[in-house]
């Protein structure tokens, strides 16, 4: 019995299937059917990962190794019913058991790999057509590191840096998982980075270099091969070292609607995963108060019924804080707003709470290396 096909090809046939549905006031996924599904599930306090990874692995037994999936899910206690959900999501624990047994039933110590080349824009749901349609490979990246918790709410956590002509993707917590079966997560998840930013770009996309924790088990050529970078192991942590031209380069399928169509449909999707998320309503009120002007996180707390302690305690244990989601927040909504181009610069420093326009126009120097004025040019 095969593993159904996912619903849209990849690259830009899929991009062009989605900027069809919201040209039609679509978005491609059901948000109400993903809250449903979510808490249908009863998994909003267990670390979980999304079903259309595991619907990968079992696709790629089938195509690439010609062993039969259905053994290996029941071996891991997945139920593969789900698979054809839009936004299920399996326990964490049950995928860790998958990759292990993928792994002893194909006998390939590089399976992470093979799974990885098999990506798909759907396998990372709406963050996957956020990709495709971001202006460069840069905010696809960044909206990798802000959507993680949709891929999985395992303990992960991506850090994108800027190191002189270079960004830097670290995968920095790692050690929870079951014996083996970290290596080969961090392999397909390295692997279907390097994947969809192939598929976005117009030339052929290669990391300068990828880093990795695991020891050399004499698969180095492999690594080499797939990734056409150099493979260094025996690493600190995990981390992708890019080009920065190559990242910051503009992409053919550049559509900011798009984009912030399946943005939103990412944050409903992790908001259903904990509705009670802190950090979430403190971006709401955000949107709302910074055109005020008084928009700090004393006021915060005061609409969220919270003491400043307790907001800072609640958003310390979601591993942020205030002024990281007020930063990030300003930093979307300068993006979008000058993209767009509806307001004057003087406008978009008003709404997003800046003193006057050159203040703004510094701080989105900062966040873009560029002027407002050239941006997008």
């Amino acid at each position: 019995m095969g593993v159904p096909g996912l619903i849209l090809h990849a690259g830009h046939s899929a991009l062009r299937a989605n900027k069809g549905l919201v040209k039609h006031g679509q978005t491609g996924f059901n948000s109400g059917q993903v809250r449903s599904d979510v808490r249908e599930s009863q998994m909003l306090h267990e670390r979980t990962t999304i079903a259309a990874v595991a619907r990968l692995i079992g696709e790629t037994l089938e195509s690439h190794y010609a062993v039969n999936p259905l053994p290996v899910y029941k071996q891991a206690g997945i139920d593969p019913s789900r698979l054809d959900i839009s936004g299920a999501r399996y326990p964490w624990t049950a995928m860790q058991q998958l990759w292990i047994a993928a792994a002893e039933a194909t006998g390939d110590p590089c399976l992470g790999l093979t799974v990885g080349r098999n990506i798909r824009p759907t396998t990372f749901h709406a963050l996957g057509f956020s990709w495709l349609a971001s202006r460069t490979l840069l905010e696809s990246l960044q909206r990798l590191v802000r959507y993680t918790k949709l891929l999985s709410t395992a303990p992960v956590e991506l850090q994108l840096t800027k190191n002189d002509d270079s960004w830097i993707l670290h995968d920095k917590v790692r050690g929870e998982g079951l014996p083996g079966a970290d290596d080969i997560v961090v392999d397909a998840f390295f692997m279907s980075i390097i994947g969809l930013c192939r598929q976005a770009s117009d030339t052929h996309f290669c990391a300068k270099s990828v880093h990795l924790k695991k020891s050399d088990d004499g698969h180095l050529d492999t690594y080499v091969k797939a990734f056409e970078a150099p493979v260094f192991f025996n690493s600190e942590t995990d981390w992708i070292e890019f080009d920065r031209e190559q990242l910051e380069h503009p992409l053919p399928g550049d559509n900011l609607e798009l984009a912030i169509a399946n943005d939103r449909i990412s944050e409903e999707y992790i908001s259903a995963l904990d509705p009670s998320q802190v950090a979430t309503e403190v971006r709401k009120l955000l949107i709302e108060l910074l055109p005020s002007g008084d928009a700090n996180q004393e006021v915060i707390a005061g609409q969220m019924n919270r003491s400043l302690s307790t907001l800072q305690r609640q958003l310390s244990a979601e591993n942020t804080n205030y002024k990281e989601i007020r930063e990030n927040t300003r930093r979307d909504l300068a993006e979008q707003y000058v993209r767009e181009g509806h307001y004057s610069l003087s406008q978009i420093a008003y709404l997003l709470g800046f003193s006057d326009q050159s203040n703004f126009s510094r701080a989105f120097r900062r966040w873009t290396g560029q002027s407002p004025g050239s941006y997008g040019h």
